[in-house]
């Protein structure tokens, strides 16, 4: 009976083992169906293996069952083609086999949340059935304690790399699986001691490796949370690096014959731009659009879409209609904030959603083979701020995010690299160094080099350029002084929402604190001298140096209230010094409800190491009586701890009595402690001994949270140190009582 009780037990915690691993992709789906295809192997192996076991075959039936399963099944649950007469055909089941080499590559090469259908569902499956068919075996077939937890814990480390970045839940999760499996552990152990004698662990012993389990796994999790999620590794996906090379060619539209109109945006709201291509790379000719883009570590590259796409951040909802015009030639959907749907026109366009790829880091979509010019499609969006002052805080730039093939300007914008001011600042300064100094000329060539950005640009007296190259050396200037920057093609959509070939622009966007990217206006450095003119003279830039000391200096005195210096002398930390920002009420509250939670949890962590300390005192003692007198405690502190205490003034024969058991004990006890010469030593031991199994039967009769209750209860303690406390009392006014009583009996004036 225990032994099928135990099988029972086995089989429910692999099943919720592999649930629990499984709904680390809840937030990769787009509904819950996806675990039905992780389970439904589970449970059929699990079945298998206690066939096998039934008819007592081997582990080479079983293995070969399994492989036998693997293709048809695959059919049946994942891709959903049961074949004419429910037996899938052969093609299918070579489908099945072929694409689930690919199946893990594919998923994680989709924006979620993704449809659960096609290939993408041989994923769940390809978990569930591949992780449960050791463990099934292992732990239906076999008296191993931890083998079973071993391809478990590996189906755990191999969902979490094909999950999203920030899944729902992860640290909780964690601690649950770990909670369960140390007490399946413990329990598997237990039950193989059993076979070959009395099982040496205890409910205690359980307990504890579970409280310690959680106290470790909160405590850390509160303490050290893990806020830099990027740090985490995620599966990469197939790479686009040809797809996306070839898309730079259009980030700007191409102009087809005399046609100037592009395309029509209705329900943008005034004054957003519609952006066709972030590049967010410069590979020291140009910015390009990047196939994984800087800062990300593996996140933003050009993924595949459902019809519903996660945004990364909240905002205000707003749905797009775009109608592509004959005029527009582009590899680029026109897109405006961050896209949370897409629905194609099918009815007379080319593209396919299967055809779109979408860089959720840049907010930027592109088709695979061009966009038609009957593509029309509509989408849906949030609009994140994009407002910015001084005072708001940047993201600080990571290695690749300040494009290190840029390094060339590091001469040119060394005079506004200043300690004393915000990174923010430095960038606002350089544009206002580029306005204020600079020429705009409309013709010419604008070329992103090194020598047209660095030399001939910024390092020109005569500071001279196009647009675009005032929005490349901008964003390239940020980049150095580290701020994150990017440079955005796009357009503003005339009031009727049409957009020309002569709307085309390109502006600067910035990255804060918050990992919002916000757009700097161009017309905030692009040199508002122009060519046309015909003062060539009046662009003519000064020292940068210079700019920045009276800059610097008109906005100490509150002249300029663009650009302003910390209040008071600018403090510059040694290089490597954290600088820790200072707690909310709400945090400073949780990490004091959690340490007195942590000090209880370990207080009562505690509790049996004291009590298993008293009992080896107790059994120590050197009087002839301690046996007899210890032992009996021992008895009645585990009646206290389980919760049916005696009283402590009542005679033994009278407390055995109202236990309901021990009354031999407490005979032998009485007779031993009030006899006219000291016990035997061994009797003495015996008593003891017969005492201590009497406390473990009283333990064992209660039910399972009472005895769970007794090893952790501190009331004996607390109960002793009471008795301990009366009887110093009471010595002690004793003594002064006899002290009185010596000094009423001296002589007067002695």
């Amino acid at each position: 009976m225990n032994r099928e009780r135990g099988t029972v037990v086995d089989v429910l915690v692999v099943l919720l083992l592999m649930a629990v691993t499984l709904s680390l992709l809840d937030d990769t789906f787009a509904d819950r169906s996806y675990l039905v295809t992780g389970l439904v192997p589970v449970v059929l192996l699990l079945g298998l293996a206690l066939v096998c076991r039934r008819l007592h075959e081997g582990v080479w039936w079983y293995a070969l069952g399994a492989v036998v399963l693997f293709a048809p099944l695959g059919a049946w649950v994942a891709l959903h083609r049961p074949g004419p007469y429910v037996l899938p055909s052969l093609e299918t089941m070579n489908r099945v086999l072929g694409l689930s080499v690919s199946a893990p590559t594919t998923l994680v090469s989709t924006v979620p949340p993704v449809d659960p259908s096609g290939q993408v569902m041989l994923v769940p499956y390809l978990i569930g059935f591949l992780a449960a068919a050791p463990a099934a075996w292992l732990a239906v077939a076999t008296r191993s304690t931890l083998a079973p937890a071993v391809p478990l814990v590996a189906g755990l480390a191999a969902t979490i790399p094909l999950g999203v970045l920030v899944p729902t839940l992860l640290v909780p999760r964690g601690i649950f699986f770990a909670i369960v499996l140390v007490v399946w552990a413990a329990a598997r152990a237990r039950r193989r001691e059993a076979l070959v004698g009395e099982a040496r662990g205890s409910v205690a012993a359980a307990m504890t490796a579970v409280l310690t389990v959680t106290l470790v796994s909160g405590v850390t999790s509160l303490l050290v949370p893990d806020r830099n999620e990027v740090d985490r590794v995620l599966l990469k996906g197939d790479g686009n690096s040809a797809v996306v090379a070839g898309a730079a060619d259009s980030v700007v539209p191409r102009r087809v014959g005399r046609r100037n109109e592009l395309f029509k945006a209705t329900g943008v709201p005034e004054g957003r731009l519609l952006r066709f291509a972030a590049l967010d790379l410069y590979d020291g000719q140009a910015w390009v659009p990047a196939d994984e883009s800087p800062g990300t570590d593996g996140f933003g590259t050009f993924k595949r879409i459902g019809e519903n796409v996660e945004p990364l951040h909240d905002g205000r909802s707003v749905g797009v209609r775009i109608q592509i015009r004959p005029g527009y030639s582009s590899d680029w959907l026109p897109m405006l904030g961050e896209l949370t749907s897409l629905q194609l026109d099918y009815t007379d366009g080319r593209t396919q959603l299967a055809d779109v790829r979408y860089n959720q880091a840049t907010s930027s979509a592109l088709v695979i083979g061009g966009v038609n010019t009957r593509d029309d499609y509509t989408f849906g969006s949030v609009l994140t701020e994009d407002q910015f002052t001084r005072r708001d805080a940047t993201q600080e730039a990571t290695e690749d995010q300040r494009q290190p093939a840029g390094a060339f300007l590091d001469q040119y914008v060394k005079p506004f690299d200043r300690a004393e001011i915000r990174p923010i600042e430095r960038v606002l300064l350089l544009a206002r160094y580029l306005r204020l100094n600079g020429t705009t000329r409309f013709t010419g060539s604008s070329s992103q080099a090194p020598v047209d950005l660095g030399l001939r640009l910024l390092g020109s007296k005569d500071m001279s350029g196009t647009p675009f190259q005032y929005t490349a050396v901008m964003a390239l200037g940020a980049s150095r002084l580290g701020v994150p920057a990017r440079v955005v093609t796009g357009a503003e959509p005339a009031p009727n929402g049409l957009v020309t070939y002569d709307d085309v622009t390109s502006w600067v966007e910035l990255q804060f604190a918050d990992g919002t990217w916000r757009p700097l206006d161009p017309q905030r450095y692009v040199g508002v001298h122009l060519v046309a003119e015909g003062d060539a003279g009046a662009g003519g830039a000064g020292d940068p140096g210079g700019f920045v000391e009276e800059q610097l200096e008109e906005a100490a005195k509150g002249k300029d209230k663009e650009i302003r210096i910390p209040r008071g002398t600018p403090i510059v930390l040694p290089e490597g010094t954290a600088v820790r920002e200072p707690l909310s009420p709400w945090a400073v509250i949780l990490r004091v409800v959690g340490g007195v939670l942590a000090g209880v949890l370990l207080a009562l962590l505690l509790v049996p190491v004291v009590k298993l300390l008293r009992r080896g005192r107790r059994r120590r003692a050197s009087s002839w009586s301690s046996p007899y007198v210890n032992g009996w405690q021992e008895v009645l502190d585990a009646a206290r701890d389980r919760g049916t205490p005696v009283p402590d003034t009542w005679s033994r024969f009278a407390q055995a009595t109202r236990l309901g058991a021990g009354l031999e004990l407490a005979r032998q006890a009485d007779a031993a402690v009030f006899a006219a010469q000291p016990a035997d030593v061994e009797e003495g031991r015996a008593f003891w001994d017969e005492c201590q199994r009497l406390r473990r039967q009283l333990v064992r009769e209660a039910d399972a949270p009472r005895r769970v209750w007794a090893h952790l209860n501190p009331a004996s303690l607390l109960a002793g140190w009471a008795r301990n406390r009366s009887r110093q009392a009471s010595a002690t006014r004793q003594v002064r009582d006899e002290d009185r009583g010596a000094r009423r009996e001296q002589p007067a004036g002695a």
